[in-house]
């Protein structure tokens, strides 16, 4: 059994750094670490109640690290909840080879943002993307697929508490689960086999 560990220090993610600078360096131009003021999505649109699934892109860094952790490879298939635009879906096929790779989103604007980002991809099947309202899991295909074999979330404490059936449902049947600025801890049935409390980044693994 593998004990949460603190993996902060960057010579523990030998994979990241076997990429090619320039690989990492046009990953960033794509999609560039967040900057309010220059970002045609704010944090907080009105109307919108983004609390629950906030919109805030993680760094190019962190999506790195996290993939890595999570051990990612091309036997696996990705669902990306809140999957903003499109980041973590084109990493995980771009450098790790995944299978496949779907973001599901609230916002519209967002979903299409994400399919241009990743058109290559998009053309080639493998990344994909949809408008879907996380708050209703039980009735959605997507998130009852039985395909998935990692599930990324970035949800506030209160959408984690409110998906807490679903997350220990995929938890159960041997998905790994990949959780981002907010952890799970509150949420006892799942086991954390690995941490890297600095980067902000909890897996979730079924011993």
């Amino acid at each position: 059994m593998t004990s949460p560990t603190n993996t902060a220090s960057g010579s523990t993610h030998p994979r990241i750094a076997s990429f090619l600078a320039d690989q990492i360096e046009q990953f960033r131009r794509q999609y560039p670490d967040y900057d309010e003021e220059e970002s045609e999505f704010p944090l907080w649109i009105e109307g919108v109640d983004t609390t629950y699934a906030p919109f805030i892109p993680t760094s190019t860094r962190r999506v790195l690290i996290a993939l890595e952790m999570v051990g990612l490879s091309s036997a696996d298939k990705v669902l990306d909840v809140g999957s903003g635009d499109g980041r973590f879906c084109f990493a995980a096929v771009s450098f790790f080879g995944a299978q496949r790779a779907l973001g599901i989103e609230y916002e519209q604007d967002l979903v299409e943002k994400s399919t241009e980002l990743a058109q290559d991809l998009v053309d080639q099947g493998r990344i994909s993307f949809q408008k879907a309202d996380l708050t209703n899991w039980r009735d959605s295909p997507t998130m009852q697929s039985k395909e998935w074999s990692v599930i990324v979330v970035f949800l506030s404490p209160e959408g984690g508490t409110d998906m807490e059936d679903w997350l220990v449902q995929e938890f159960e049947r041997g998905v790994r689960i990949v959780a981002l600025v907010f952890d799970l801890k509150h949420l006892k049935s799942l086991h954390c086999s690995l941490e890297d409390t600095e980067e902000g980044i909890w897996v979730y693994e079924k011993q």
